[in-house]
Parts: C-alpha cells; structure tokens; sequence
C-alpha cells in the first residue's frame, strides 16, 4: 500500500510537507479569483475549496476540444480499494438538484497527506458522462489522474509539477459537454460586468496566477491562456486610468 494512497497519522516528512504547502498555497490563491468561463471557486477555509463547473459550453471548434479529451484519456473510478477518507463536507452544504452545474470540493488536509477531491453534486450526471457502471458514493474522493501524479515517484512526470491548475483542467474536461479546448478560459463577458474598481482588483489578481501557470512546465500553459493574459493586462490598464 502506497504512502498517498492510504490514511496515515504519522508526521509528513519535510519534503512531502513542502508539496502540500506548496499545493495549498496555490489553491488559497487560485480559490479567491473570479472571471473564468467553465468554472467557479468558493474557498471555504485554508484546506477547502469549491469547484462548481458548468455542464454544458457551446464550443466554436468542438473537433480540437474532443482531441483534447481523447489525449488526457480520462478513466475516473472511485478509490474505494484501500479505504480512503471519508468527505469531511457536510452533505447537506450541497443537494442534487440544487443546481444544473456539477461541484467538487478539494481538499488538501496535511492529515491525509495529499490533496483528495469529493463530488458534492451531479453525482447521476457525471456516472452517464464517464460511463460509469453503479453510482457514485459521495462520501469517496474520485480518483483523478492528475492527483495519481501528484502521488507518482516516476522521473519522467515529477509530482512536484502537478499544480491545482492541473486539477482544475481535468475536472472541466471531466465534467463539461462537449469538452472545451481551453478548460482554463477566461470570461470576458462576465469581466464586462464588473465595476471598474471589480475589474481592477479581479484582473490584477487573475493576471498574477495565470502568469504562474504559464510559468509552470504543464499542459495547460497553452498560448490560448497568453492571449488570455493579454487582453486581461488590457482590460487592466485600461481600468487603472480609469480610475485616475
């Protein structure tokens, strides 16, 4: 039984402590940002945070977003062989029906020793996307590929490289209908809808991390999320002299 794969009391050592830091430092940062297209984020505390993907996206060029998909090779099964934790979000925070998207919680609790995700709605919804057989227990995390990573000794996909970005990216594609090819987009419409002081801090703050991403050495650095950051940095400055 592999260390990230089973529930353990004993202490982190000092390298693992320094991943799950890193991870949770970057879910705090990415959980406060607003304004993107496939995706919505609630930070509840230090160690949780709400993802709440939209089901459906009308894609401009759904052949490219269907490749995308075909390429992660998506194969979500429910990690129930080794008795991993239970969700610690009450099941009453979220109720089927209560809304047409689909919402996960991500956990990094250094009690587990690794980040973990939980589905808290579309339960039904995501066992027909996948082909599932059974339905899915809300009380075990999903086994997700970019988490498998992030627990992987192989040289070649160092776990230090899975970010929350990774995680993120695979639970639209995961969840969405068709697939978009920029999981990560960011909504301009919705930006326009902000107040210039809105707009200021929201694309001050999204220019930071998406700067970080493309900084990183993923897949989803992807020249879709530069020109995001581009006209991002526009609407940026824009607002700024606005303001002045």
């Amino acid at each position: 039984m592999s260390v990230c794969s089973s529930v353990s009391r004993t202490r982190l050592n000092v390298p693992d402590k320094r991943k799950m830091l890193l991870f949770a430092n970057q879910m705090q940062e990415v959980g406060c940002l607003v304004g993107f297209k496939h995706f919505t984020l609630r930070l509840r505390t230090s160690e949780e945070l709400l993802v709440t993907v939209n089901n459906t996206y009308k894609e401009d060029n759904p052949s490219v977003a269907s490749t995308t998909l075909d390429l992660v090779n998506f194969d979500p099964v429910m990690s129930d062989r080794e008795h991993p934790p239970s969700s610690p979000c009450p099941v009453s925070l979220l109720e089927e029906g209560e809304s047409e998207d689909t919402t996960f919680l991500l956990g990094c609790y250094e009690t587990y020793r690794r980040p973990y995700v939980w589905l808290r709605s579309g339960h039904q919804r995501l066992v027909d996307r996948c082909e599932m057989i059974g339905t899915i227990d809300r009380d075990s995390p999903l086994e997700l590929h970019s988490l498998t990573r992030y627990c992987s000794d192989d040289v070649t996909h160092p776990s230090s490289d899975v970010t929350v970005w990774d995680v993120l990216a695979e639970l639209v594609l995961l969840t969405t209908e068709p697939p978009p090819a920029n999981p990560l987009a960011v909504d301009h419409a919705f930006l326009d809808t902000l107040t210039p002081q809105q707009q200021s801090l929201g694309c001050g703050a999204l220019l930071h991390s998406l700067y970080s991403l493309l900084c990183h050495d993923t897949v989803w650095a992807t020249p879709s999320v530069l020109e995001d950051i581009k006209h991002v940095a526009l609407r940026h400055v824009h607002t700024l002299q606005s303001l002045q």
